[in-house]
């Protein structure tokens, strides 16, 4: 949730045969297929995200995230933005939105549009007693790179 608005998830076993960046890659275009292209939720770089997971009371979970492409496939092979522990405690947490590093790898002009960088965001983490990854896709700026010219 940010500014009060629901964002659309996916809550999957973090097992299931498939390598993790199929698995990850599979998920994400699922949640952009199921999502009209523009109800993808967009916030703004800064603003906070809670989390709310009713069958969690307490527990670390790991955030990632990737640059995605409309179709919700990897828009770049490298790996994710690296991770970040979000904290539960008594079944909410929160992080800020920051700046993915990979959204200025683009020579697009157009990429740097208000709302035109697509994210795929994963939390890892134990729920309801097994290890779990909840997917959820928005869309954002790229960031500022200074000044316009």
């Amino acid at each position: 949730m940010a500014d009060g608005a629901e964002i659309p998830l996916a809550v999957r076993a973090a097992n299931d045969g498939q390598t993790n960046r199929e698995r990850h890659e599979k998920q994400y275009q699922a949640l952009v297929e199921l999502i009209e292209p523009g109800n993808i939720p967009y916030i703004q770089l800064g603003e906070s995200i809670e989390v709310h997971l009713a069958e969690v009371d307490d527990a670390d979970y790991e955030l990632t995230d990737v640059i995605l492409l409309p179709d919700g496939s990897y828009k770049y092979k490298m790996p994710d933005n690296g991770s970040q522990t979000v904290v539960i405690s008594g079944g909410s947490g929160s992080f800020e939105l920051s700046i993915n590093p990979a959204a200025f790898l683009s020579s697009s002009t157009s990429d740097y549009e208000p709302g035109a960088t697509l994210r795929g965001f994963r939390l890892s983490g134990m729920g309801g007693g097994e290890l779990q990854d909840i997917y959820f896709v928005l869309r954002t700026d790229a960031g500022s790179v200074g000044p316009s010219l």
